[in-house]
């Protein structure tokens, strides 16, 4: 039985909060975020809901994602779980934040997973890859070779966005497929967690699925990085 129920889905752009270019900022407040609802962790609790929808290295999939959008923090979150979550969170935040919070944009969109009987365009500017798949692409000298594998990559990282949302679908009337049209590295890798680098990279792909505005896909999701976009 195909489970195609609506997931909630909930951005804040806080405006008034200046986030700057630097590497690290993004870490140092998603940390924040994490210890602040640490503190409160009782409230959470009483809710039902677990702070580790902050970021996790366990978590497969990032339900909570800290983003940049003209300059200013963006939090995106991604299931019911995780909407709650960050409300509750927003809500602590303005009653310590030490700045006046009185300019805040809140989206809320309900995405609705399907199939498609077309092949959709989408992209990514700077989606970031595993160390395994770094090196494995360095070894192909073909072209056909390296697209094949990332197709593969994106596969998998769609199939967990949509274990992560809880979509069910006959394997025998559908297939997901994914198809790469474009791949380029950026000649500086992204900082991440622990001091540590990732290989980023632009892509363009198609795929049978209508994927969200707000998917990301690939390494540290959680910091913005791999936003999918149509066209």
């Amino acid at each position: 039985m195909i489970n195609n129920s609506p997931t909630p889905i909930l951005t804040l752009r806080l405006l008034d909060i200046p986030l700057p270019e630097e590497p690290g900022t993004k870490k140092l407040l998603l940390n924040g975020a994490k210890d602040l609802a640490r503190e409160h962790e009782h409230l959470f609790k009483e809710k039902g809901l677990d702070i580790n929808v902050f970021h996790n290295k366990e978590v497969l999939y990032s339900g909570i994602q800290l983003g940049r959008y003209q300059r200013a923090p963006e939090w995106t979150a991604i299931g019911d779980q995780a909407v709650q979550a960050l409300g509750l969170w927003y809500d602590l935040f303005k009653k310590q934040a030490t700045l006046p919070i009185l300019n805040t944009v809140e989206i809320r969109e309900h995405y609705t997973p399907e199939f498609l009987v077309y092949q959709k365009r989408y992209r990514s500017r700077s989606l970031l890859i595993s160390d395994q798949l770094a090196q494995e692409l360095n070894t192909m000298n073909d072209k056909f070779m390296r697209f094949d594998r990332l197709e593969k990559y994106l596969f998998g990282n769609i199939q967990t966005f949509l274990e992560y949302i809880g979509y069910e679908y006959d394997r025998h009337a559908h297939f997901l497929k994914v198809t790469m049209h474009e791949f380029h590295y950026h000649e500086e890798a992204r900082p991440v967690y622990h001091q540590q680098k990732k290989t980023a990279c632009a892509l363009r792909f198609s795929c049978n699925f209508r994927l969200p505005q707000t998917l990301r896909l690939g390494q540290a999701t959680a910091l913005g990085y791999g936003r999918v976009t149509h066209g």
